[in-house]
């Protein structure tokens, strides 16, 4: 009965049901909803600091802290396999920014915290790279060498005092090659050898 009843709809007014009843036929709600939605999920574009969901196999992800305590940092999520070092962080912020940070000697640690030896050819000591990324542009020296001390710093405490461990309770040391104190002459700076790293306020 209900098929006769559409027979003759459509013989009535064959033009309109038949545009009518492509568009029946149809379900845009359901592909125009989904766009919305997709839209909303979508990841910001601050840097994230979950693991990447293109991570290798068999890989873990660490967050590398660039910036200063001052004004704050920005967290990058790093892929890595194989076992978390310091050399490996250190070298991760390099790649990032673009900074030379090559160490004068391996990280050292033990119960007084970590020891790290940047070499006298580094971004620290030798200013930055030409051209700089804009994303990374240091404007000075004293900003460039807090922005270098600072990131380090920030990166090795927490990446290696798990929690509920207090990360700043990881003294970080930094020193020149020759087992010498660090000095930044330029910016009047220096640390002793048995002084944590902290930039003056």
């Amino acid at each position: 009965m209900k098929l006769k009843h559409c027979y003759l709809f459509v013989m009535a007014a064959a033009p309109c049901a038949a545009l009518l009843g492509c568009a029946v036929s149809e379900p845009p709600a359901e592909s125009t909803s989904a766009a919305p939605q997709e839209t909303a999920s979508a990841p910001s574009t601050a840097p994230t600091v979950e693991p990447s969901a293109q991570a290798p196999e068999d890989g873990q992800s660490a967050v590398l802290y660039v910036g200063t305590r001052r004004a704050g940092f920005q967290e990058y999520a790093m892929d890595y396999q194989g076992e978390l070092t310091p050399e490996l962080l250190i070298q991760g912020i390099a790649d990032l920014t673009g900074w030379d940070l090559t160490l004068a000697e391996p990280v050292t640690d033990g119960k007084g915290g970590m020891s790290v030896c940047l070499a006298e050819g580094s971004s620290l000591f030798q200013g930055p790279p030409d051209p700089q990324k804009d994303e990374f542009y240091m404007f000075s020296a004293e900003q460039l060498a807090q922005t270098i001390l600072d990131s380090i710093q920030k990166t090795l405490q927490q990446n290696f005092v798990a929690a509920p461990g207090d990360p700043d309770k990881l003294d970080i040391y930094f020193y020149m090659e020759g087992e010498q104190a660090l000095e930044l002459p330029e910016l009047g700076l220096s640390w002793p050898l048995d002084q944590p790293y902290q930039w003056p306020q």
